[in-house]
């Protein structure tokens, strides 16, 4: 089955408003930065999911064992290996 959504240019994407938050995902490898250029269709889209993301996994409001489980959770519905 073929993607409905293409991945754009992660140095495409470096040239809008994504540029922090791209940097950010390649420093610190999480979030993957391809949820970045497929949700880049939408820049704000991507922006508030980064951000919620980071809320969820960096702000410490969270614990370990949560963040696996959903994690894990995440990989089984993309049918990833993780």
């Amino acid at each position: 089955m073929a993607p409905n959504i293409t991945m754009l240019d992660i140095e495409e994407l470096k040239k809008t408003k994504l540029k922090p938050y791209i940097e950010q995902s390649l420093e610190h490898k999480a979030p993957d930065p391809g949820a970045l250029a497929m949700l880049g269709h939408n820049i704000d889209l991507a922006i508030a999911n980064y951000e919620a993301w980071a809320i969820s996994f960096n702000s410490g409001n969270l614990s370990h064992k949560i963040k696996e489980i959903m994690r894990v959770s995440l990989s089984r519905q993309a049918h990833c290996s993780y």
